[in-house]
């Protein structure tokens, strides 16, 4: 595995974050864009980690992560009620180091509308559907690199799995899409659900060949039944034909990046491909 794909600063503050967290870290799997970029899945760019928590776990600890999130320098982002943190990390405003704590949406607020899991003082999650299979659909890898200071640490931190990285993936390109969050947010969810869209087709393509990629998938669920049948639904609705939304979000990512006309030939293979794991 080559962990030069997460590249500096972010690989050292990476290695700071959970060298201070000690043991605690073994309760946060990493997921998301970095998870796909040590998985080689992406080469995209991108600053922020995000971490499915432990629930259970994290409640008994008496240690607050937010305790070390400050040491470290990270600041809560205001609107995220305390589930986003970042950190900058030069004089240039978008120069950030951002952290997302996710969790089981089963552990969610029972309000109405408030979508967020506590954790600890000063600490929440988002809720987040499938975060449970994803603390057990993980492994440990090896790290190491530069601190932010300029010593050498080591670490060793749970990555999701390829297919459990997929239905992340794939639930979150169900949200955006639907713009749960309202319209002021619908610009940005819809580029969101694009770059999601483009994740899915390179997870499947990266893994398709696997001939165990399809059972592991769908094995992964076990008795939630209720997720699997809903992340069938999501590839049948969105994958169903060459016009169905997920391919419509595909040729838009692939019109975003400026490469000229769209390759109907590369919009039919991803169809193909997705629609294997059916």
């Amino acid at each position: 595995m080559e962990q030069e794909i997460i590249t500096q600063p972010q690989l050292g503050h990476l290695l700071e974050l959970i060298t201070e967290l000690g043991g605690i870290a073994d309760n946060l799997v990493l997921v998301g864009g970095q998870a796909a970029r040590l998985l080689n899945l992406t080469k995209r760019a991108t600053k922020d980690f995000d971490f499915v928590l432990n629930v259970m776990a994290l409640r008994e600890i008496t240690q607050p992560i937010s305790d070390t999130l400050n040491k470290l320098g990270y600041q809560v982002v205001q609107k995220s009620k305390m589930f986003q943190f970042y950190k900058q990390i030069s004089v240039t405003p978008d120069r950030q180091i951002r952290l997302e704590f996710l969790a089981s949406d089963k552990e969610k607020r029972p309000k109405k509308g408030d979508f967020r899991v506590d954790i600890q003082k000063d600490l929440h999650a988002r809720a987040c559907a499938g975060a449970e299979i994803a603390l057990n659909e993980s492994d440990y890898i090896s790290l190491s690199g530069a601190l932010p200071n300029g010593k050498t640490a080591g670490i060793k931190i749970r990555l999701i799995r390829p297919y459990t990285l997929l239905m992340l993936k794939l639930f979150a390109l169900d949200d955006r899409f639907r713009n749960i969050r309202g319209p002021k947010e619908a610009r940005h969810d819809r580029e969101e659900a694009r770059i999601h869209t483009d994740d899915v087709v390179r997870i499947i393509r990266h893994q398709i060949q696997n001939p165990d990629f399809k059972g592991l998938f769908w094995s992964q669920f076990r008795e939630r039944t209720d997720l699997k049948d809903r992340i069938l639904g999501i590839i049948s609705e969105y994958f169903k034909d060459l016009n169905a939304p997920g391919i419509q979000l595909y040729r838009e990512f692939l019109q975003a990046q400026g490469i000229g006309s769209i390759n109907e030939a590369e919009v039919e293979r991803a169809l193909r491909e997705i629609r294997l794991l059916l």
